[in-house]
């Protein structure tokens, strides 16, 4: 039987360092190597985070086990059935499940967004209530069948399209999500390792919690790390009770090293209305810090909050968080419309792609300031035809990568008019912003980032504007039992902050904060 321990991180008390350091401490023995450990989080980039912290390459023989559940389950499988690489190459083509995913809805006519699991569009709805059915169901039910005839029960429609989906997957020999867990499940996945770290337990549904169970069963020592608080997965079935209940030593890490004592006091009265929880008593950064609910806003007016903000401290982080990726996108709009720089915390921004390049080069130019090497080569493929004719381009862009400056650069210099041809731009938005760029953007310095709330687990900012704003789908939600998971959420939104938190409730949204969590206006 495996010595296992339960590590409880509440926000900001450095559950990731501390999971590091005991790594490190562990395979500094003699009898533990790297190749002995398991590393298991939620997502890719916190995998690459543990590998960069200590020292060694994701993927390779050094680290077999360091992935996500769904990426060790599938290096089992693929393991077991030599095949099944030839399967996942083929939906790799395809921007694998996803992709799979965004065309099969197409051809149905269903609205679907790629990358964006919590997504009101019917076909994510539909794809997520799959999810969860398996996730909940299928370790008592243990046949697919049985857990989409659950899901007819709740909803016709979704279970029509997923009938199809699977259909889809029988013809074509493709694999999804749900299969890879089902398979590992019923193969009685095995990890030839001694110790396993396993993050973010609150976060798995039932299926993957028996996974789990399964791991851990032929090792000497796991560490299961995570915070109830802050089970924010409830779309896929996840229920922090699996953690709650697992037998362990249990050790809270006491020490916020980021959320100030006013700031507790808002997020203790978030979360002191989950009824079944780990109580923990944390100390925090520092007395002082603040929080302020504001009277209702409108979608420019939280922007433009947020837009201040991120000017008037220009040394310090904004985060403006939202409850859905289609307010995401509506802030997106108007900051773009007020040629306000802003990052996302997931993905990319419009920023991060053509916007920032062309406005600095569009500014440089006219400022008469030098451009860097990725300024220069954007510069020869937008310069206008008779500066640079088509054709020439390629052999000004090889003299470029060569070290060379083409002699068109020095007929820019000397242009008189713009020398770029903006109805070439990818993005016609893009040619009517460049238009008032007359000061080069520092991206390093852009400390405005603009995302939903769950984008935002595991980060922090010094200010947080927070829109207490819900759908009508979340709203019914409430009233199906899902009031505790809305309030997760948002005690993880505000406790991203290291400063100061700002609620909003928007105008034609349903508030959450300020409605249902009447104490936190008397905390």
């Amino acid at each position: 039987m495996a010595d296992i321990t339960k590590l409880y991180g509440p926000p900001g008390t450095g559950k990731t360092t501390w999971l590091i350091n005991k790594l490190k401490e562990t395979v500094d023995g003699e009898n533990v190597k790297i190749q002995d450990v398991m590393f298991v989080s939620f997502s890719n980039s916190a995998i690459n985070e543990a590998c960069e912290r200590i020292g060694v390459d994701k993927g390779g023989a050094v680290t077999p086990y360091f992935r996500t559940l769904h990426g060790l389950c599938l290096s089992w499988l693929t393991k077991q059935s030599p095949g099944l690489r030839y399967i996942v190459e083929t939906m790799q083509a395809y921007d694998f499940i996803e992709g799979l995913q965004a065309k099969f809805c197409q051809d149905l006519g269903i609205p679907y967004i790629k990358g964006d699991d919590g997504s009101e569009a019917l076909g994510n709805r539909i794809f997520s209530l799959w999810t969860r059915t398996i996730g909940e169901h299928y370790p008592k039910k243990r046949n697919v069948q049985a857990c989409l005839d659950l899901l007819y029960k709740v909803n016709n429609e979704a279970g029509h399209v997923i009938e199809l989906w699977l259909k889809i997957k029988e013809k074509t020999g493709i694999i999804d999500f749900n299969d890879m867990l089902i398979e590992a499940y019923e193969d009685d996945i095995f990890i030839d390792a001694k110790v396993g770290f396993i993050d973010e337990v609150q976060d798995f549904n039932s299926l993957e919690f028996e996974i789990v169970r399964k791991l851990i069963e032929g090792l000497d020592t796991v560490y299961l790390a995570g915070d109830d608080d802050q089970a924010i997965y409830g779309w896929k079935g996840a229920r922090p009770e699996f953690f709650l209940n697992f037998k362990g030593e249990e050790h809270v890490l006491p020490k916020s090293w980021r959320v100030p004592s006013e700031i507790w006091k808002l997020a203790g009265g978030i979360i002191s209305q989950i009824k079944t929880r780990k109580a923990k008593t944390i100390i925090p950064a520092f007395n002082g810090g603040g929080w302020n609910i504001l009277k209702r806003m409108s979608f420019d007016e939280i922007v433009r909050t947020a837009a201040f903000l991120s000017r008037r401290h220009p040394d310090k982080t904004v985060f403006l968080l939202f409850r859905t990726n289609k307010m995401v996108y509506y802030a997106e709009r108007i900051l773009i419309s007020l040629r306000v720089p802003f990052k996302k915390l997931k993905g990319e921004s419009p920023w991060d792609k053509e916007i920032l390049t062309a406005w600095n080069v569009v500014a440089k130019l006219r400022g008469k300031q030098p451009l860097n090497i990725q300024e220069k080569f954007w510069l020869i493929e937008n310069l206008r035809e008779e500066i640079l004719p088509q054709h020439l381009k390629e052999g000004a862009l090889k003299s470029l990568a060569e070290g060379g400056l083409p002699i068109q650069f020095f007929e820019v210099l000397q242009s008189k008019g713009d020398p770029i041809n903006l109805i070439n731009f990818r993005s016609k938005r893009t040619a009517k912003i460049v238009q008032d760029a007359y000061h080069p953007v520092v991206e390093e310095k852009i400390n405005l980032y603009v995302d939903t709330i769950h984008a935002s687990k595991g980060k922090e900012a010094d200010i947080v504007v927070l829109a207490d704003a819900i759908t009508q789908n979340i709203a019914s939600e409430l009233r199906n039992g899902g009031r505790e998971s809305e309030l997760r959420l948002f005690y993880v939104g505000v406790t991203r902050a290291k400063n100061f938190v700002i609620v909003a409730p928007l105008y034609k949204f349903r508030p959450f904060l300020t409605q249902e969590v009447v104490a936190c206006a008397h905390v």
